[in-house]
């Protein structure tokens, strides 16, 4: 890994390595968001706004950088985020990552629409796993993938708000990924002459099958419908999640329960109601509304207005374990990071799905040196100056 940090010292020096072997349709996947991708930058450019004032004549203290998260011990305060399509934008990455995680201690979150199966990624994320639940039309498919979730192992879920329908991802259709009215099962000629010309995707695909596959849902959908998987997929969890049934998967679920994307206070207020144990503050990483706030701007006045007992975690523009102590230093209990890991993934494989963890692990502990601060808990006590 002593190479790669030499050549890849920052998550960001690996975004052109992971454009260089993307097929231009899924690099747009991975780094575009919305719109003129206001929020998608405004979420990343707020967190160099804040600043954080150093306390000094402390020698150089030692770092702790484990945490009590859900009432599981992570090794850092951190997890790669649970994104969709993840197989799509590298091949095999949720294998990858929850590797990863497994080996360094910290976090992995397995989206429902994710290439790789909940029994195949459950027992390698084990107890600091996140099964990400996207909430299906039909209750009963909802109740049984929870099930099969509980049966691999998992122990901790994300329930995703933050999606009410697809956005128009306008950047997607420029670089010709087949979405719109067409079929997105259906490979067009643009598709496999991009994918030609970037021989690594091509073969790190043919290696998982030549083929994305949804594992997580394709039991539930009829021999009629696995054809055109998207088109069922796109009936049961398009704007499906309602406090009703937020409230009857509340019951259905006996462990600790995230959701994911409330930004307005009263939204944060009425699932904490409900018996949800944490939110994670979201705005899709800018993929969903280009004038969403950014979460970060947001994170001072919820943790002021929820009070410090409740949960909060944040994703969206995370780019650094310097962000990480950022994040917690306004209040946040925990991160997600999904671009950053899966960026690692795209130019390195396997070794990047290590070395970003390795990058964001050295930034937050020097980040922490530098302050004077030796644990994790302390970072809420640093004095931070910001415009929000």
């Amino acid at each position: 890994m002593s190479n790669y940090m030499t050549k890849y010292p920052r998550v960001s020096d690996l975004e052109k390595q992971a454009i260089k072997r993307l097929p231009p349709f899924v690099g747009a996947y991975l780094f575009s968001g919305t719109g003129q991708n206001q929020a998608r930058d405004d979420s990343v450019n707020d967190y160099n706004k804040v600043r954080l004032m150093p306390r000094q004549l402390r020698g150089r203290v030692p770092t702790d950088l484990s945490t009590d998260f859900l009432g599981t011990r992570f090794s850092v305060p951190f997890s790669v985020a649970p994104v969709g399509l993840s197989s799509l934008i590298w091949p095999g990455s949720e294998m990858a990552l929850a590797k990863a995680a497994s080996a360094s201690g910290y976090g992995y979150g397995l989206s429902t629409v994710a290439g790789a199966s909940i029994e195949q990624i459950g027992p390698i994320a084990g107890d600091k796993g996140f099964f990400q639940l996207y909430a299906p039309n039909d209750k009963a498919i909802a109740k049984d993938l929870m099930a099969r979730a509980k049966a691999a192992g998992f122990t901790k879920l994300i329930l995703t708000s933050d999606v009410p329908a697809p956005s128009r991802r306008e950047e997607m259709r420029i670089a010709g990924a087949p979405i719109g009215s067409r079929s997105e099962s259906s490979p067009t000629l643009r598709v496999l002459w991009q994918s030609a010309w970037h021989p690594s995707w091509a073969m790190a695909a043919l290696r998982q099958g030549g083929k994305f596959r949804f594992r997580n849902l394709e039991p539930y959908a009829a021999k009629d419908e696995l054809s055109n998987i998207t088109k069922f997929i796109a009936s049961q969890i398009n704007g499906s999640l309602t406090w009703d049934y937020l409230a009857d998967l509340r019951e259905m679920w006996d462990g600790p329960m995230l959701l994911k994307g409330p930004l307005h206070f009263d939204d944060c207020e009425r699932a904490l109601q409900t018996g949800i144990d944490g939110l994670v503050l979201s705005n899709h990483g800018g993929r969903q509304l280009d004038c969403a706030p950014s979460p970060i701007s947001l994170l001072p006045h919820l943790r002021d207005r929820l009070g410090d007992d409740v949960t909060l975690a944040v994703d969206s523009g995370l780019r650094s374990g310097l962000d990480i102590a950022r994040a917690l230093a306004l209040g946040a209990n925990f991160c997600f990071l999904g671009r950053a890991f899966m960026t690692g993934v795209a130019a390195l494989g396997q070794a990047g799905a290590h070395h970003v963890g390795d990058v964001l692990t050295e930034e937050l502990s020097n980040t922490m040196i530098q302050l004077g601060v030796e644990t994790i808990s302390e970072l809420s006590k640093v004095e931070t100056k910001h415009p929000f």
